[in-house]
């Protein structure tokens, strides 16, 4: 059996964070002695390091616990759940740092939005005949749904284009709303939660038609893919336009001013 004192010299860990998982209940010591005193045996040495790692690696504490006590199969399951976690604080610290290092001037205004939590957002379809030069009915109409449903949105509106037809646009209007308690929808609408997301989002004028291929593909020289579909975001009193591109993955660490 070892000491504090020699536990902690074997796992370089500090007496004071051993008291401290112990108060967590993560590591508790094999014995303790009449007067106190704290007894580890040499088996908990690996598990003192694990756990010591998994914080070093951003878990939480309640999440560790879990993980002690949960069978092979749940650890994996954890173990897989981390792996996708820390890859979104990699791939945020990537696209932080390129942003930060500057973007080219002919890109335009490039930014970076996150939704840090699921966001249920409740889409309404409309068909719009060519050419079209606002949203504005579009999403008027969408508010007036909302409002005959009594259906409270939580947030600013968003759009996607479903299909581009060859005389019309297929439009869907969402509104972020909560994710229950909706006794009533409007007539052909749906509800659909969003995952956590970073954006790289861009202003937008209505007369460039291409802002958007033209952005995605400056991404890709850098690694950044699409995970999903684009959002827009109009504002009746702007000229502009957001577009918003959720991004997944990067193939290596970037650079946006590189060439």
């Amino acid at each position: 059996m070892l000491s504090i004192a020699d536990f902690a010299a074997c796992t370089g860990l500090n007496p004071s964070a051993l008291r401290f998982y112990e108060s967590k209940g993560l590591l508790v010591p094999a014995e303790r002695l009449d007067n106190g005193y704290r007894r580890y045996a040499a088996s908990q040495i690996s598990q003192a390091k694990m756990i010591n790692s998994l914080r070093q690696s951003g878990i939480g504490l309640h999440e560790i616990g879990r993980f002690l006590h949960a069978d092979e199969a749940s650890r994996a399951v954890l173990l897989k759940q981390w792996r996708r976690d820390t890859e979104a604080r990699m791939l945020s610290v990537q696209i932080a740092a390129s942003y930060l290092n500057g973007i080219h001037p002919s890109i335009g205004s490039l930014h970076l939005a996150r939704w840090e939590e699921p966001v249920s957002v409740l889409w309404q379809p409309f068909l719009l005949d060519k050419p079209v030069r606002s949203y504005s009915e579009a999403l008027e109409q969408a508010s007036a749904g909302l409002r005959a449903c009594k259906v409270q949105p939580q947030g600013a509106s968003v759009i996607r284009v479903a299909e581009s037809l060859r005389h019309a646009i297929r439009l869907e209007v969402g509104f972020p709303v909560k994710s229950a308690g909706h006794p009533q929808l409007p007539p052909g609408s749906w509800i659909e939660v969003i995952p956590p997301t970073l954006f790289v989002t861009v202003d937008c004028a209505w007369d460039d038609m291409h802002v958007c291929m033209r952005t995605i593909r400056y991404l890709a020289r850098f690694g950044f893919e699409p995970s999903g579909r684009r959002l827009e975001r109009h504002f009746p009193q702007l000229p502009t336009y957001e577009l918003m591109i959720p991004v997944s993955q990067s193939r290596f660490p970037l650079d946006l001013q590189a060439t």
